[in-house]
């Protein structure tokens, strides 16, 4: 009973600074944040965490890891290899920029100064460009796609035009989705030569004769 109580205030910790993080940067994740946030004393923050450090660490890998989780399922919920690519691109250009993507990008700001959170970041990249890969070779052996270049490539260009999209999204009045969201489609068209957007496609012809 205790075990679980403790794992629940963890856990509850985690989520507020999440959330502190989110909408205060990483400069502003401090103990008494995350304790009004979480409505617990300081002292509850450092009873469960060493530090505000070893908090805001796992709050950003526990950010990544649900990141991660959330886009494989995503992708898995579609059996079509086309629908599959394009859940996932639109996906990864959100209409909304969620609390767990803010965090990525506030740890991904501070590698520099921050290097414990480098391989998080690299680990991130990683799961990313091999999650389109996946889909990419399954669409190849299904005949969905044929890549015009090497599909690792068009795997971490795809990513790579999430990433610079998503950035511009962290704006709250930036109302630019639908055109980064387009653009990411186009390019894995041409890169894949197949249709994923409607209206893409040529029109069908009958293929009799006019008397």
């Amino acid at each position: 009973m205790a075990a679980a109580k403790s794992a629940r205030r963890r856990q509850d910790l985690l989520q507020a600074a999440s959330r502190v993080i989110s909408e205060r940067g990483l400069s502003g994740a401090s103990v008494r944040a995350v304790a009004e946030r979480a409505e617990m004393s300081a002292g509850s923050v450092l009873y469960h965490f060493e530090s505000i450090d070893q908090l805001v660490e796992a709050a950003v890998r526990g950010a990544i890891e649900e990141f991660i989780d959330n886009r494989r399922s995503l992708s898995e919920a579609h059996r079509d290899p086309i629908a599959r690519l394009r859940a996932t691109i639109e996906a990864g250009i959100p209409e909304r920029i969620s609390d767990d993507l803010r965090v990525v990008y506030e740890a991904s700001a501070v590698t520099r100064e921050k290097s414990r959170f480098r391989s998080y970041m690299s680990l991130l990249l990683e799961r990313q460009v091999a999650l389109y890969n996946t889909i990419i070779e399954v669409g190849v052996a299904l005949g969905a796609f044929r890549p015009r270049m090497d599909p690792l490539a068009i795997a971490s260009n795809l990513v790579a035009l999430e990433d610079a999209y998503d950035l511009y999204l962290l704006d709250p009045d930036n109302w630019e989705r639908d055109r980064y969201l387009q653009n990411t489609l186009r390019f894995a068209e041409i890169a894949l030569d197949c249709v994923l957007i409607d209206g893409d496609a040529a029109p069908e012809t009958d293929s009799e004769e006019s008397p």
